[in-house]
């Protein structure tokens, strides 16, 4: 799955806010954002959200995937219900986009973003969790490994159907999941699950990249 806009410069915005800062180094600065059209974001509340490790997020996403019964189900209530996260609403008026978000900061320049897309004429409503670092051709996941192999066993364990998708040369790109919705609306529950190596261009353990619903 790959970032939405409003995502991207969601990340951006969390950088500013010292999410990315406190995994930085003082010799490593956070360049400046590009231009991007004006985006408004909602009020903070007293909610605090818990700070969680990599496999915390992504045990509760993965709880969250499997209590689905239909897209529908895919509230900000029903978010913070299971995985205990409020989102913020962050939106871009002049081009009709909006999304909910949450991200912090992990260790060795990860974080995580959690999004919530409403939906709209161009889009069905979704969920979606991004590994991000700066640094991503070089930088290792080892102690934000969430397991890729345990996580899909997990989905097929829950119901979904699975199917592998391989690149031009066999490599393994993506594995895709379905679940039918159970009231019959349609609003089926379609899901990519992105691998990335433990260790950057090295073979061995697999860990998740992103999880998320396709349109």
């Amino acid at each position: 799955m790959r970032l939405s806009k409003v995502a991207m410069f969601s990340v951006g915005i969390l950088c500013i806010t010292s999410l990315c800062a406190c995994a930085h180094t003082p010799g490593n600065p956070i360049s400046p954002l590009p231009k991007e059209p004006r985006a408004m974001t909602t009020p903070n509340t007293s909610t605090v959200n818990p700070t969680l490790s990599a496999v915390e997020i992504g045990e509760r996403f993965l709880k969250l995937l499997g209590g689905l019964d239909s897209r529908k189900d895919l509230t900000i209530d029903r978010v913070r219900e299971v995985t205990g996260i409020s989102l913020k609403k962050v939106s871009f008026p002049s081009e009709g986009l909006e999304s909910y978000i949450h991200g912090q900061a992990l260790s060795n320049g990860w974080s995580y973003l959690l999004e919530l897309t409403p939906e709209s004429r161009a889009l069905k409503q979704g969920i979606g969790l991004s590994f991000v670092n700066e640094d991503e051709g070089s930088s290792s996941l080892q102690g934000n490994c969430v397991d890729f192999e345990k996580y899909r066993d997990s989905l097929i364990e829950m119901g979904f159907l699975d199917s592998p998708v391989h690149g031009e040369i066999g490599q393994l790109q993506s594995w895709r999941f379905a679940k039918l919705a159970n009231d019959g609306s349609g609003n089926d529950i379609v899901i990519s699950l992105v691998p990335q190596n433990e260790a950057p261009g090295s073979p061995g353990r697999l860990c998740v990249k992103s999880i998320g619903t396709l349109n």
